[in-house]
């Protein structure tokens, strides 16, 4: 290919968008990392007098596996069970902790609460890609006719529940609801890898 001086203008927009992705995923593991690793690297330099890079990383993934290790005895399971409940005496903070541990459970368990993908007509020739979450709402008192239904937001790991008349719905017949999930958050432009 023959480079010209009249498209350096679409050059420069073409590189932007390729590197502009990788540098800022870069940029923001480095800053993430250099947040874990300051303090780790201080009490290591005190003790010992040197430097090793990267021990703030080797340092909390250590502990999420002791955690986790930890975690599934029964005797380490009564004691965090114990802190949970702690926590959630707590007015503010057990809401805030509630949010968050629900959240990562539905993208993190075993248990699946993301599989029933739906398309939600929202107005005419307009629909969202959502998920049901529960189709049981009369503990509630609410109208047996609604589903609730989780919307991810594009760009964002946030969403919000909307109550659905179950008329609205049409069930979406994927294999992948992952690649689904991505496809919603990255807006549409993240595509399910070709089988």
């Amino acid at each position: 290919m023959k480079f010209e001086l009249k498209n350096i203008g679409a050059y420069l927009l073409r590189g932007t968008f390729i590197t502009a992705p990788v540098l800022i995923t870069f940029y923001v593991l480095w800053v993430i990392l250099g947040k874990i690793d300051s303090p780790v690297q201080e009490i290591f330099y005190s003790i010992f007098g040197f430097r090793i890079y990267g021990l703030g990383l080797i340092t909390v993934i250590f502990l999420l596996i002791i955690v986790g290790y930890l975690g599934t005895h029964i005797l380490m399971d009564k004691i965090f069970k114990g802190l949970e409940s702690l926590i959630l005496r707590v007015p503010i903070v057990k809401e805030v902790y509630k949010a968050i541990r629900d959240v990562i459970g539905a993208f993190a368990s075993d248990k699946k609460k993301f599989e029933k993908p739906v398309l939600v007509k929202v107005g005419e020739g307009i629909h969202r890609i959502g998920f049901i979450t529960s189709e049981e709402l009369s503990d509630y008192d609410i109208d047996s006719d609604l589903v609730s239904v989780y919307f991810p937001l594009s760009y964002a790991f946030t969403g919000e529940l909307l109550l659905v008349d179950k008329s609205l719905l049409s069930p979406l017949d994927t294999k992948d609801v992952k690649d689904l999930m991505k496809f919603v958050i990255s807006g549409g432009i993240v595509h399910g890898e070709k089988k």
